[in-house]
């Protein structure tokens, strides 16, 4: 990308891939987002598939392996061949008011180690952006040895930097790959004392399609009288 550019923003990208009927040939930049729409326009675009492809962090996955552990997917959730995890888009919509995506995937993971002093479940992992930031939300489930479970819904886990990410196309839709990422504090605590807010993780692959745009029906004009 020539250095003149303007890093580009998912939101614009997603909005301009509608626009051309999610045929992805071009790319949006920041500065090109969509006019405001007229009143009776929808104030959303549905995205109809996608995937979020991340593996929190794979040190912690290595730890697990290293452990005797396991880390058990379910609920929609795959492995990749590069040992992070494949969740498939439940819901998403870009907002034409405040250019923002947000998107929620199905899926889980289950690691486990320790004979059970380690039980941390992951599930309900969301995706929401706005400009060049984001963030990854996941619902957190842990349990120690006696104890009742401690849910946390909605942790922010992950901080994400898209200042120079750019989409790629293809039939599954426009890829961000590589996005940057980092843990929050709350994120870091989840794993333990060997981890804090800031340390660099795993970057995450967001794929998402639009809906391809409708043309709503007209009504013909009424016949005149004879």
């Amino acid at each position: 990308m020539a250095a003149t550019r303007r890093p580009i923003a998912l939101a614009a990208a997603v909005a301009t891939a509608a626009a051309l009927g999610a045929t992805f040939a071009l790319p949006a930049f920041a500065d090109s987002a969509p006019a405001k729409p007229a009143a009776e326009a929808p104030q959303t675009i549905k995205l109809e598939s996608g995937t979020l492809d991340w593996g929190i962090r794979a040190g912690f996955r290595g730890m697990i392996d290293r452990m005797g552990g396991t880390a058990t997917l379910a609920d929609g959730a795959t492995k990749n061949e590069n040992g992070t995890y494949k969740f498939p888009l439940e819901q998403g919509e870009y907002d034409l008011g405040t250019h923002s995506v947000t998107t929620g995937f199905k899926g889980s993971v289950h690691f486990e180690a320790h004979g059970g002093v380690l039980d941390i479940k992951l599930a309900d992992f969301k995706v929401v952006t706005a400009g060049k930031s984001g963030k990854i939300t996941v619902d957190v489930t842990t349990k120690s040895p006696g104890k009742d479970a401690v849910v946390s819904d909605d942790l922010e886990m992950a901080k994400l930097d898209l200042t120079d990410v750019a989409p790629g196309n293809g039939a599954a839709g426009m890829t961000f790959a590589d996005i940057p990422a980092t843990f929050t504090k709350e994120g870091a605590a989840v794993f333990g004392s060997a981890y804090k807010e800031g340390d660099v993780i795993d970057p995450a692959t967001l794929t998402v399609k639009p809906a391809t745009p409708t043309t709503p029906p007209t009504t013909p004009p009424p016949t005149p009288p004879v």
